[in-house]
């Protein structure tokens, strides 16, 4: 529970990772009473939402289908070739975000949206593959053809419902810009009352604004303006590949933003908050239960579905596309079943830098790895040459070494259970490399902050 105390209002917000300790010595009964009446309201109104939209997606079925064809029937197979090349999830475009917020963020807001995206993908899995709808090549192969072969359902859109998460670069930017400024125009009457984290301890003549960094409104918002537009335009091409309905891009647009409103204004999400990250370091059996549990399901799911496609699907989708031997439409949930490995890659990584890198030490290790009173943070002091080469460095790793020679090459040389065993190892591998080993190869390369090893040396003198 948390309170954030404004000029003439008090608004409270719940979050599941927050302390129960409060700024100012209130009832906590009547902070717990009004937290929890705030989260079933908005838990409500998610579910009206999604039962609204899950209806008038389900009722204009056949009209926006009608509106897909017309888009459909255009034969010219040179389009294919150029939309093909657009299509941008085929390059992983997951990882373009991710190292973004690796080098100009922090270190928890990138595994934030590495468990978001992941999460994401699943939901959408599941949802998929109960209702296992059709792709408009398997209904219509005399009228229409595919610029590519999907053999998995099509409802709500994979593309589109992860797209939406894209806006979470602009709530971690927001969200950055908003603490910058409060700490700017604080003074020490309201620093106690602006610091509703109780992070902002030091005194008003240690408070050095002049280095910290903002992002303007304009730039905020023309960066909206693009991430929209990108959202548009890797939602639009799988319409135009004639691989989707209008309306599963739609309902994946809203099954995206209900899961977006869920994480970040329900559990309340914030990748400032060091809270958040010295308790889901502290208490590791949250991550480990929560992905047992969701393995679980996921397995529980795989095995008790019954769902095959129609024979008239299979007649029309073998027109354009071959069906590997060991076909199996639900091994698409399996599938993204091996990125949960990432995470828990990515969280093995963090809990060891933890231990073994700052002693235990909670307050650095989240002060290191969030945000930073001293300038010892692992984003600050860095220049804007530093930062480029460090995400251009994280690519070059990623593409090269990952997706190129490791990832290709069991794709290409393994089948079955023994492939799937040999990428989950190398998902959680993945994870553990950037959020561990990554950060140890940098250090020696001088691409990050180094301050806080060297402030301990000092101190050890």
């Amino acid at each position: 529970m948390s309170m954030k105390l404004n000029e003439g209002e008090i608004t409270f917000e719940f979050s599941f990772f927050e302390s129960g300790d409060s700024l100012l010595n209130l009832n906590k009964t009547q902070i717990k009473k009004q937290s929890k009446k705030a989260s079933k309201s908005k838990m409500i109104v998610l579910f009206v939402f999604i039962v609204i939209i899950s209806s008038l997606c389900y009722f204009a079925e056949e009209q926006t289908k009608e509106y897909s064809l017309f888009l459909f029937k255009n034969k010219d197979y040179n389009r294919c070739i150029l939309l093909n090349k657009l299509d941008l999830y085929q390059y992983d475009i997951r990882y373009f975000f991710l190292f973004f917020m690796y080098s100009y963020l922090n270190i928890y807001a990138t595994f934030c949206y590495l468990a978001i995206d992941i999460l994401m993908n699943v939901l959408n899995d599941l949802i998929r593959f109960q209702l296992f709808d059709s792709r408009p090549f398997w209904d219509n192969s005399e009228e229409v053809f595919p610029c590519k072969c999907e053999l998995s359902p099509s409802n709500p859109s994979p593309n589109s419902s992860n797209s939406i998460l894209f806006l979470t670069i602009i709530y971690f930017l927001k969200e950055k810009q908003r603490y910058r400024i409060r700490r700017m125009n604080a003074t020490p009457k309201k620093l106690a009352i602006y610091n509703d984290e109780n992070e902002l301890k030091d005194d008003s003549s240690d408070l050095k604004v002049e280095r910290f960094y903002t992002i303007t409104n304009i730039g905020l918002n023309i960066l909206l303006i693009l991430i929209i537009g990108l959202i548009i335009f890797v939602d639009t091409i799988p319409l135009l590949q004639n691989i989707e309905y209008l309306y599963q891009s739609i309902y994946g647009l809203f099954i995206g933003f209900a899961f977006y409103y869920w994480v970040f204004h329900i559990v309340a999400v914030k990748h400032l908050n060091t809270h958040q990250m010295s308790k889901i370091i502290n208490q590791p059996w949250i991550i480990l239960t929560f992905s047992i549990i969701l393995l679980i399901i996921i397995l529980f799911i795989f095995n008790n579905s019954e769902n095959s496609m129609k024979v008239s699907n299979i007649l029309n989708i073998q027109k354009f596309c071959k069906f590997p031997n060991d076909f199996n439409a639900n091994q698409g949930i399996l599938k993204n079943c091996i990125f949960l490995f990432e995470i828990l890659g990515a969280y093995s990584g963090l809990l060891l830098e933890y231990k073994k890198t700052f002693n235990s030490d909670i307050d650095k290790f989240v002060e290191y790895n969030v945000k930073s009173k001293y300038e010892y943070g692992y984003f600050e002091g860095q220049n804007a040459f530093i930062k480029l080469i460090r995400f251009l460095f994280l690519f070059f790793i990623e593409i090269l070494f990952f997706r190129t020679i490791i990832e290709f090459w069991l794709k290409n040389n393994l089948e079955g259970t023994i492939r799937f065993i040999s990428l989950s190892l190398t998902y959680f591998f993945k994870g553990f490399f950037f959020f561990f080993i990554m950060k140890k190869i940098l250090g020696k390369l001088h691409l990050i902050n180094d301050k806080i090893f060297e402030k301990d040396d000092d101190d050890e003198e």
